[in-house]
């Protein structure tokens, strides 16, 4: 991974620190009776360490710019974190995250600009670029969806 593509994270959670469109709070997982949301499933959250950012965006010109939900919630006791994603079925979206173990609500990065906090996003892997919305969109059907933070 270059330093340049990973300089390229750092907006992609810039985000996070202003405000959304819509705020909303990690919500238990809905059942499969409601159609209108999507579960999320979020793995390799470190337990108890600080606060899981998360931000969804709906449109490839405002992604990495304008989350249509921005998320947060402090890390629970488990490696597993569930939330439901509610009133964007049938459209693609593409989800950005990040733990920030330090409170300091920035991914932060090593001496060559790599990321030292889990991150991930919904999609394919990018290798070792940062994500683009490309490689990221996921249409929301109400089937769950998984995603890995990085370790």
């Amino acid at each position: 991974m270059t330093r340049a593509s990973l300089a390229r994270l750092a907006p992609l959670f810039a985000p996070l620190l202003v405000t959304p469109l819509l705020i909303a709070t990690l919500l238990p997982a809905p059942s499969a009776a409601s159609e209108a949301c999507t579960a999320v499933e979020v793995h390799n959250v470190r337990p108890a360490q600080g606060l899981l950012m998360i931000a969804v965006y709906a449109e490839e010109a405002e992604f990495r710019r304008m989350p249509v939900l921005s998320i947060s919630q402090r890390a629970g006791d488990k490696d597993t974190m569930h939330f439901a994603v509610c009133g964007l079925a049938g459209r693609e979206v593409a989800f950005s995250l990040f733990q920030d173990v330090n409170n300091n609500r920035k991914l932060d990065s090593n001496l060559v600009g790599m990321p030292s906090e889990p991150w991930g996003a919904s999609g394919t892997s990018p290798g070792f670029s940062a994500p683009t919305w490309e490689s990221s969109k996921v249409r929301l059907q109400g089937t769950p969806l998984t995603i890995a933070l990085s370790r």
